[in-house]
């Protein structure tokens, strides 16, 4: 451990030697190199405008499909307007039908055991707004209100009752 550093040295000391080179020529000439520089971009080319025609057959077939797809959904939407036209058709024949005083008074007639009337009479009642003219009175605050309330009521519950026994008449 206790020993000195030695240096190692080389017999020689001179820098090593290079091996001889020399220029050689490719075997081929500077025409085929074009040549063949040339075909490369031809080839390049040629996949290009096949990457671009392959696209756009793609792209039409893509188009064409959606427009066949459109097409199909523009008859089935033809066909059903037709379809709820004729419903409608059909069901303003029947509201017609229905609705028609003929049938009405046969109703009432039948299902109801409603005949003519023999002779009408008319109740006339004071307008909400002319009550106090009409009469000569002022009536009380909440009177006109409660009339046309009561009116009403009354209509409704004909109604009620008249649309419900039709109704009825027509599933005997």
């Amino acid at each position: 451990m206790g020993e000195a550093a030695r240096r190692i040295s080389h017999a020689r000391t001179a820098t090593p030697a290079r091996p001889a080179l020399r220029v050689v020529r490719g075997g081929r000439s500077r025409a085929r190199a074009r040549a063949d520089a040339r075909a490369a971009h031809l080839f390049r080319a040629l996949v290009v405008f096949l990457v671009v025609l392959a696209s756009a057959g793609v792209l039409r077939v893509t188009l064409a499909a959606h427009a066949a797809e459109a097409t199909i959904d523009a008859w089935e939407l033809r066909k059903e307007v037709k379809t709820e036209r004729l419903v409608a058709r059909t069901l303003e024949a029947d509201r017609s039908a229905l609705a028609s005083p003929s049938r009405i008074e046969a109703v009432a007639c039948q299902t109801l055991n409603m005949q003519r009337p023999k002779q009408v009479s008319y109740l006339q009642l004071p307008s909400a707004a002319g009550f106090d003219v009409v009469q000569g009175a002022t009536p009380p605050a909440d009177s006109p209100g409660v009339l046309v309330t009561l009116m009403d009521l009354a209509a409704g519950e004909a109604q009620v009752m008249l649309v419900g026994d039709v109704g009825l008449g027509s599933l005997r």
